[in-house]
């Protein structure tokens, strides 16, 4: 830690890939001793993000240069989507890096191409928040914003089918690997997520918007379940990079069993190491606590 202070303080640290991996890596030592998840969400965006973009967006990346910022993408892009924060990710210059590094690939990548998604999703759903928070209550259901968001949500939908049709033709062709599962369990959980930007609030009942049917949320639900257990049984694959797809999938768990396997599937991300599954594991008891007592108060009255 004394050699990693001294470094920080050298004119081409932005430069030098072991101070980028020594902060990547104090990141991921968070989760694996803090059960807050504050220290991972402070090392991330105020540390490894910050020199990122320092450093700047370039496709001359050395291999484990290119290997750091894959790595970085599928975290950052959890880290936005959970805690519904910008990343540097979403600002033009890196999604232009990522489509040059895209259309210079020898074979399109369904996991590459899936982070983008969750980034721009991410983005979007953040823009879209902004909109609605600017109108006055009575003006949601009528201003015309608020059907363009409904309309923009519909787009980001499609896109998202479009890379589930392409990355099942790809299955078919070259046969699945150890990321295949991983990149459809960010499939169905984006999909979900979308439509909660919109199925919550009352302003896009009559509006055309991206929102799923109460059967869709259940079969996604469901496959999040049996892909994250494969994942998790079956790969290498740390189980921190399952937070996003579980944590959606707990929030709209309503039946016992749904709730037990969410359950059972942290506790295996805790027994490996994460500590910080015990956090997402409280948060969602607490929600789901909130949710039963709210719809026996439905009943009652």
């Amino acid at each position: 830690m004394g050699i990693l202070r001294s470094s920080l303080g050298n004119s081409n640290v932005m430069q030098r890939e072991h101070i980028l991996w020594a902060t990547f890596f104090l990141g991921l030592f968070e989760l694996l001793s803090d059960d807050s998840g504050e220290g991972w969400v402070k090392h991330m965006l105020y540390g490894t993000s910050k020199m990122l973009q320092l450093t700047g967006p370039t496709d001359c990346m050395s291999s484990p240069r290119r290997i750091f910022y894959d790595l970085f993408r599928v975290l950052e892009a959890s880290r936005a989507l959970l805690y519904n924060e910008e990343t540097i990710l979403s600002q033009k210059c890196w999604l232009q890096l990522q489509r040059a590094l895209s259309s210079n690939a020898t074979r399109w990548e369904p996991m590459e191409e899936i982070i983008t998604l969750m980034i721009e999703t991410s983005a979007f759903s953040l823009r879209a928040g902004t909109i609605i928070r600017m109108l006055p209550e009575a003006e949601r259901f009528t201003d015309p914003s608020v059907a363009l968001i409904g309309i923009e949500g519909l787009n980001v939908q499609q896109i998202i089918y479009d890379w589930h049709t392409r990355t099942l033709l790809q299955l078919v062709q070259d046969g699945p690997n150890e990321y295949s599962n991983l990149a459809l369990l960010y499939y169905h959980a984006l999909l979900i997520f979308l439509s909660g930007n919109y199925d919550y609030f009352p302003y896009w009942d009559n509006i055309p918007a991206p929102v799923l049917s109460a059967a869709e949320i259940t079969e996604h639900l469901s496959t999040i379940l049996y892909l994250a257990s494969e994942v998790l049984r079956h790969t290498k694959i740390p189980g921190v990079m399952l937070f996003f797809p579980v944590t959606v999938a707990g929030s709209r768990a309503h039946a016992d069993d749904q709730r037990s396997q969410i359950l059972g599937l942290l506790d295996l991300v805790f027994s490996k190491g994460f500590v910080v599954a015990n956090r997402i594991r409280d948060n969602l008891l607490k929600r789901w606590a909130k949710r039963d007592r709210e719809g026996i108060i439905r009943l009652a009255t």
